[in-house]
This record gives structure tokens, sequence and C-alpha cells, in this order.
């Protein structure tokens, strides 16, 4: 009788693992973390991920799924993109490696926001690999740059131009920072277009009579 017992109790607890196991397809039953959840914190901005992967050791990564915070030549093309089977599994963007990871929601161990971009978190120009902090004279040099090259200069086309320079670079920092240069630099001049929505720079020349 006591054997009898024994079995079923077992039985039942075997059971409740493999239910447990079945529903944590899409849930991590460690965090209660779902796959949809962890996808949203991610695009927040960067985060710290730790799971395990398939030999058992612990991976810890910087991880993001916010897209102006991967470049352009990485950003995934829909044509090509073949889902996995296995609906746990999540794609992000290694933010010190410069590629793309997987991990599954199963193995995710810890998940920690380093840092949000709306609004967005200044600190976080030291703490990230992948930019340098936007200053004065970075502006000042990129902004005269793409000028002399292109003839003409507004704020969206300066902050692409230092992104792609490796620099941490917002539309409300870099407009700042160019009221600054025009305002301390005699030759730079402003106009306001498109109802104010940016400011077309330009450089006054000496006209010769």
């Amino acid at each position: 009788m006591f054997v009898v017992l024994w079995f079923i109790i077992k039985v039942k607890q075997t059971t409740k693992t493999l239910t447990t196991m079945t529903l944590a397809t899409d849930t991590n039953t460690a965090n209660s973390l779902t796959k949809e959840e962890l996808k949203q914190d991610l695009r927040k901005g960067i985060a710290q991920v730790a799971y395990t992967k398939l030999d058992g050791t612990l991976n810890v990564r910087k991880a993001t799924l916010n897209f102006s915070l991967i470049p352009l030549k990485d950003h995934p093309n829909g044509a090509e993109y073949n889902p996995p089977k296995d609906k746990g599994w999540v794609n992000y963007y290694d933010l010190d490696k410069g590629e793309w990871r997987k991990l599954h929601i199963d193995r995710l161990k810890e998940l920690n926001i380093l840092f949000e971009l709306n609004p967005v978190n200044e600190e976080f120009e030291y703490h990230t690999l992948r930019f340098k902090k936007l200053s004065y004279e970075a502006v000042k040099q990129q902004a005269t740059a793409y000028f002399n090259q292109h003839k003409i200069l507004t704020t969206l086309h300066l902050k692409k131009a230092l992104r792609e320079a490796g620099y941490w670079a917002t539309q409300e920092k870099v407009s700042e920072l160019m009221q600054e240069l025009a305002t301390r630099e005699v030759d730079w001049n402003f106009s306001l277009q498109e109802g104010e929505l940016f400011r077309l720079y330009y450089q006054e020349e000496e006209v010769e009579f």
C-alpha cells in the first residue's frame, strides 16, 4: 500500500513538472518574464541580459532592440528573415560585439535595464562602448566638414554625420550645441524652415565689388 501511494505521488509530481515546462515556451518561471515583455524591455534602450547557453555556461551581454542604437548596416532585411520553429527564441543586438545573437526565454536568468532612451539618459554615453561623448568641439568639427562638402547643413544632417563618426547625438542636443556655435562663431548663421521644424545653417561669404 505504501509503495503504491509513493508511486502515485511521484507520477503527480512529474506531471506537474512537465506541465510547467510546456507552459514555459513564452515564460521563464525563474523570473516570470514573458518573451514579449523581454522584447519590450530591449526596445527601451540598453539592457544587460544574463542567460545560460546550451553548454550550461552563463552568458552576460549588453543587448538592445532599439534600432536607433543599431548601425544601419545591421538592420535586418525582412525578406531574409526565417523565424525559428521554437517560439521561445528572442533575437537581440549585442552592443559589445556589434552583431546579432539570440537567447531562449527559458534560459534567461536576469535582466537589468541600464539606460532608457525615452527620456534620454545622458549618462549612458560613458557606459556604452559604441558611442563617444558629444561635445561642442565635436559638433563644430563635424558641422564645418559637412558644410564644406555639401554646402548645406541642418541639425538632422549633422546628427546623422555625428552618429556615423561614433558620437551619441540626439536632435535636441545637436540643436543646442549648434545654437551655441552660431552664437559664438560670427560667420555661422541660420534661418528657420518648415514652421521652425529644423534650422538651415549657412555661412556668409564676402562679396567683392
